[in-house]
């Protein structure tokens, strides 16, 4: 398959190597495999000869002006900005919009777009993630939600496969995208690549999410958090929450619904699901206890939620204590 990895002048370093990387180990270790695909023909593009990566580098590249035959694949690694405000200028730039008419372009022929962390907004200010499911690196989510309103945002997923779109979270989910498209040709290949890269544990990104940052942009959300804070330990209802900092609960609601895509209830359950993580990883508390300590009356609440919303047991949970 012909892949075409777009790059521009900022370009993260580790994106860029990771699916580079990636796609060279698989075709490494095809040899391997009985009856292995096609290798994989990767060309790093841009409109140039080089670009300058985020820490400075030069990059050779392919420009898209020389190239004739079709690529099957095109894929946008981040770019080193990690402040939304500065992206947002960023892709809806005048000098970004021929990278968005190439990628238009490029859908509406087929090709399968890629994109992950940062790159992610490309595709969305290019208006190709319109009625599609997608994901981008969690803390960018609220940015990413008021933007692109019509976007089915999941920041709590590493991975997002929509109608010839995929997208990734942050910086190592360009790895988990990479294995992912390799699957899509040979899943015993992106196998195999993935036990010699020693990664594809499978996590969701929202084990990841710092609810504090996330808030921080929305007045209503971040007192909402900080007061859920200072009451962890109390069995509180959402009502009195909201009364507490001056908003009515449909008001609470709407705001948690468009700055974290969740209700008020599904925040306070993160929240304290991340101070129980610590808890149990950091003290030697009995489960009731430290459920008590997060606002629950019981452990089977605790042990519940965890399976329901983070996928892991508190006896897992337990484990990485030991191991570290």
């Amino acid at each position: 398959m012909d892949v075409a990895v777009f790059v521009v002048d900022g370009v993260a370093d580790f994106g860029l190597a990771a699916v580079l990387e990636t796609f060279n180990t698989a075709n490494c270790v095809r040899s391997e495999l009985v009856g292995p695909p096609e290798p994989w023909q990767i060309r790093t593009v841009s409109f140039g000869d080089s670009v300058r990566t985020g820490n400075g580098y030069a990059v050779p590249t392919t420009p898209l002006d020389e190239i004739t035959e079709e690529f099957e694949l095109m894929i946008v690694p981040a770019v080193n900005v990690v402040v939304a405000e500065t992206l947002i200028e960023l892709v809806s730039a005048p000098a970004s919009r021929p990278m968005l008419d190439r990628l238009v372009a490029a859908h509406s022929r087929g090709v399968h777009l890629a994109a992950a962390c940062t790159g992610t907004f490309f595709l969305a200010e290019a208006g190709v993630l319109d009625g599609s499911p997608a994901t981008t690196s969690w803390w960018l989510g609220p940015s990413f939600r008021r933007r692109y309103p019509h976007v089915a945002l999941d920041e709590g997923r590493t991975l997002c496969r929509g109608r010839g779109i995929t997208t990734a979270g942050a910086a190592l989910s360009h790895m988990d995208l990479a294995l992912s498209l390799i699957a899509t040709t040979s899943p015993a290949l992106a196998e195999r690549a993935m036990c010699y890269l020693a990664v594809g544990s499978g996590r969701l990104q929202r084990d990841f999410i710092i609810p504090e940052v996330v808030a921080r942009g929305d007045s209503v959300t971040a007192a909402f958090e900080r007061w859920v804070r200072d009451h962890l330990a109390d069995n509180f209802r959402i009502g009195q929450a909201a009364k507490a900092i001056g908003v009515t609960e449909r008001t609470l609601q709407r705001a948690t619904n468009a700055e974290l895509g969740m209700s008020p209830t599904e925040f306070v359950h993160d929240i304290r699901l991340e101070r129980a993580k610590h808890l149990l990883r950091t003290t030697s508390l009995t489960v009731d206890a430290v459920a008590a300590k997060v606002g629950y009356l019981n452990a089977g609440t605790l042990r519940s939620l965890f399976r329901r919303r983070r996928g892991i047991s508190i006896s897992e949970i337990r484990r990485a204590r030991v191991s570290h």
